[in-house]
């Protein structure tokens, strides 16, 4: 054989060999017993890939690095974690690796995949370099968040003393569908639960819907104060359940308040401009001024004076209103409904605010009203005619004994 041609042939037979020896070289690492943690994958969390090495190659592998790389969005915040690894035996090798990725809130839902790329070298071959890629695929869940708003405040502050509607706004903030929603409402020492429904379930709330619920409650003190919102949700697939508690700060204003009592012991049936009174006490913790105060009845009592005005009432002072009203002469005694409407003004109100409340009382209609003065009075002339004929009988007398003639 020619030389030259000797050489060549060495030269393809080493070509050859080195290509045989970087193909089997390459791909021969792959994953065994891979786990994903959790299962699903919810956004917002992390995601936790747990393996070990199987070496496909006839012999073990040296100087091993390991990389992991994944796609959008979770390369743009997970490190590309490196791990060098001296030897890789044949088969299946015990030690098990753990590369942990943190998963964006904002990660759209769907399959994703990490590739966790290896290079090394082969024994014996110390300058052929090989690779594999082995990728892993899970899928990620949105996470729903549930946050419950306050509105509806008329004013934006509570008063204390009275008795308001607050509207609560539950919304899905976050970026899955939320079922099984539960939210539960209960105040902070200074404010009471007045509704007789105090907890609000919604079986399915998409992202970034939301569902409006009113609640009544009273405030009893002036200062800070706040409701405790508490939630229970599940993931779209109720696989995951998900409890979170929010204060609602309310910030209680201070307020008039009356204590009102009637001073009227009744009135008769058919009885006209007959004056009712009221002792009207502040005893709130705000001024009251502009106080216009309306009596509002039914039959048989009939308001003929109902208004009455209050120029001041600072917190502690009393003072009587009078209103006239009348009873129908048709009327059946007994007691019936009235109702006394405020309306004032306070310094911390604003300039164009009115401030109302109402009380209810009964007034007693009696069957001896307006005839009471005629029943008076023919009793005063039944006496007048009873000492008149006793005293016409004395004087005929004294006159027959003195012998007087008619």
């Amino acid at each position: 054989m020619n030389a030259k041609f000797f050489w060549v042939f060495v030269a393809l037979m080493a070509l050859g060999g080195a290509a045989s020896a970087q193909s089997a070289l390459d791909n021969a690492l792959s994953l065994h017993n891979v786990t994903v943690s959790p299962n699903p994958v919810v956004a917002g969390g992390t995601a936790t890939i747990s393996f070990q090495l199987y070496n496909s190659y006839g012999s073990f592998v040296q100087t091993v690095n390991l990389q992991a790389a994944a796609s959008y969005p979770i390369a743009n915040v997970s490190p590309s974690n490196s791990t060098d690894i001296a030897n890789v035996n044949p088969g299946v090798n015990p030690e098990y690796y753990s590369y942990t990725f943190h998963i964006p809130a904002t990660t759209p839902a769907g399959m994703y995949t990490i590739h966790f790329n290896a290079s090394y070298y082969g024994l014996g071959a110390t300058e052929v370099i090989a690779s594999s890629s082995m990728p892993v695929s899970f899928y990620v869940q949105n996470k729903p968040a549930i946050t419950v708003l306050l509105s509806g405040l008329q004013p934006s502050a509570l008063y204390s003393g009275h008795n308001q509607t607050v509207g609560l706004v539950i919304e899905n903030s976050g970026y899955g569908t939320a079922r099984n929603v539960t939210v539960t409402v209960s105040g902070e020492p200074g404010v009471s639960i007045l509704s007789s429904v105090s907890t609000f379930f919604i079986s399915n709330l998409t992202q970034g819907s939301s569902v409006a619920e009113p609640i009544l409650v009273s405030a009893q003190s002036v200062g800070s104060t706040g409701l405790v919102i508490s939630s229970t949700y599940y993931s779209s697939n109720l696989a995951q359940r998900y409890d979170s508690m929010q204060i609602a700060n309310l910030s209680i204003a201070p307020s008039a308040q009356f204590s009102i009592a009637s001073q009227q012991q009744g009135i008769g049936v058919g009885a006209t401009d007959v004056p009712v009174t009221f002792s009207v006490t502040n005893t709130g913790t705000s001024d009251a001024s502009q106080m216009q105060l309306t009596l509002q009845s039914s039959y048989p009592i009939t308001p003929v004076a109902s208004t009455a005005y209050i120029a001041s009432l600072p917190v502690g002072a009393s003072v009587n209103i009078t209103f006239l009203v009348s009873a129908d002469s048709q009327g059946v005694p007994g007691n019936y409904p009235v109702t006394l409407f405020e309306q004032w003004k306070q310094p911390n109100g604003a300039v164009n605010q009115q401030f109302t409340g109402s009380d209810n009382y009964y007034v007693s209609v009696g069957s001896q009203g307006g005839s009471s003065l005629l029943i008076a009075v023919a009793v005063i002339v039944i006496i007048i005619g009873v000492v008149g004929y006793r005293l016409r009988g004395r004087i005929a007398a004294m006159q027959k004994k003195r012998g007087v003639k008619k």
